[in-house]
């Protein structure tokens, strides 16, 4: 061992062959390198996660990128997003919010998100011992720290985003607050805008009748949901639905009972599906069904219930005549590990193809029935 003099006369024991010791200023110059360099991977990572807010076409798109992409580009473990909604517009604009869980929560009084915070919101940074721990990322284990984000209108708090952490986030500094409070004014704009374009386009993608989307409508959620399928390797069910014979009943009763039962079919499939399927009127009498997730077996079972409780139902107009329909049914199911696609359009062209032949098939077996209809590789 050697010893050589350290700091005004203080001797430092020294190992042989250890590394040379760091001064103060190589340390501090060590630091700041290290804080330049990740200073400049948030601000990176800052401008891509605005350029995917601000391009995000509709609101769907909008809550994957803040509850699925964000957690992964920030690399934090889960995010959480509170959303005011007094006057429950969201929740007919939202569509299959009910896969994100208690992720997504839409609230009807401002009252649980303002108790978040204090009387001027403000980012917060939370650890276990804090109670609002208790009301925030109640559906995850092992989070122990949160950030609060407030989402502000005009200064009113219009929702609350939360970044849950198993483990302390790094040291910040007061540009970091800043830089959250900016995604935070950008993330409030993407989502105003998101609503305005989603409360346009379900005006023009909506069938007025019976409330459900238009064939414009239906084009537009099987390609997001063909996307999602792949992505999440899980299949998807397109069901076609028929009303049997509904031409002969539009001309024998008239416009206004053939308007009313094709109303009332309707609402009584949609009550037989689960809220993340997604039901659509392609033509006068033709109805189509996006079962997410769920393969050809499972797609048939929903199918026949289908047929079989609209085959019971009995319609009364109200004036005292009760009537009954039945449906023909064609059913295509996509399982992408099965039928590899790489043109996700040609795809959704194909899906409605193969569903439409079922349901001819159907309807030339005398209607009442279910006919499948399966994808080809050479198809796809």
């Amino acid at each position: 061992m050697a010893e050589k003099e350290f700091f005004g006369g203080f001797p430092e024991e020294e190992i042989e062959a250890a590394p040379a010791l760091q001064s103060a200023a190589e340390i501090r110059e060590e630091r700041r390198s290290g804080r330049v360099e990740l200073n400049r991977w948030l601000l990176r990572q800052a401008l891509q996660l605005e350029y995917m807010l601000l391009e995000a076409p509709d609101l769907q798109a909008l809550l994957e990128v803040l509850l699925v992409s964000m957690p992964r580009h920030f690399g934090f473990r889960v995010a959480e997003l509170w959303l005011y909604d007094p006057e429950r517009v969201l929740e007919g604009l939202v569509n299959c919010g009910d896969r994100y869980g208690q992720y997504l929560q839409l609230h009807h009084d401002v009252f649980e998100m303002q108790e978040l915070y204090d009387m001027e919101p403000h980012n917060l940074l939370l650890d276990a011992t804090d109670s609002r721990m208790f009301e925030v990322l109640k559906s995850d284990q092992g989070i122990q720290h949160a950030l609060l984000v407030p989402l502000l209108d005009s200064g009113r708090l219009m929702g609350s985003y939360h970044c849950g952490f198993a483990e302390h986030p790094m040291e910040t500094t007061e540009d970091d607050g800043h830089l959250v409070a900016h995604l935070a004014s950008v993330i409030s704009i993407s989502f105003k805008n998101a609503v305005s374009r989603q409360q346009i386009s379900r005006l023009t993608m909506l069938d007025p009748l019976t409330q459900i989307s238009n064939l414009r409508g239906f084009e537009k959620d099987i390609a997001r949901e063909i996307a999602r399928a792949r992505r999440a390797d899980q299949p998807l069910s397109v069901l076609m639905l028929e009303i049997d014979e509904f031409r002969e009943l539009y001309e024998h009763y008239g416009e206004v009972t053939g308007r009313f039962v094709l109303k009332k079919v309707t609402e009584r499939v949609s009550s037989g599906l689960r809220a993340t399927d997604m039901l659509a009127r392609l033509s006068d009498f033709r109805l189509a069904a996006l079962l997410t997730g769920t393969g050809e077996a499972p797609a048939s079972d929903v199918a026949e219930r289908i047929r079989k409780d609209i085959e019971g139902f009995l319609i009364d107009d109200g004036r005292g005549a009760v009537m009954q329909v039945t449906l023909s049914l064609g059913l295509v199911t996509w399982e992408p590990h099965q039928y590899p696609a790489v043109d996700m359009a040609q795809l959704a062209k194909q899906m409605q193809t193969v569903g439409s032949n079922a349901v001819h098939a159907a309807t030339a077996g005398n209607g009442n029935q279910l006919k499948l209809g399966r994808l080809s590789t050479l198809m796809i």
